[in-house]
């Protein structure tokens, strides 16, 4: 008992610290809290707001009347026949790399 009135601080600390982890508030892949980046299967029909926006020019797009072109299963949408075949010639130095904004907290 001398033990637990002299290390109660951290005893508590660690039980904070392993709820924390399992209700997914510490980090990646400990938690019952599951969501995915880049899976759009939820409301499918409608397009993300940033696969709007044309990567080489950064204008934004209608998809509807936009040229396309499919890179690492991704459809990017264009404003120009020159931004798509930019895209095209090194698509790696413009499509989006993550989902994942600054400070969003996931791996």
């Amino acid at each position: 008992m001398a033990w637990l009135e002299q290390n109660w601080i951290s005893v508590l600390l660690v039980i904070g610290v392993i709820f924390m982890m399992r209700r997914g508030g510490m980090g990646c892949g400990s938690g019952t809290r599951r969501h995915n980046h880049g899976d759009n299967s939820e409301g499918a029909g409608q397009p993300q707001s940033e696969s709007n926006i044309d990567p080489v020019g950064g204008d934004s797009v209608n998809p509807e009347a936009a040229l396309t072109s499919v890179y690492q299963g991704r459809t990017y949408y264009f404003a120009t026949r020159e931004n798509r075949d930019r895209f095209e010639a090194s698509p790696e130095q413009f499509a989006v790399k993550s989902n994942n904004k600054p400070g969003h907290g996931c791996c």
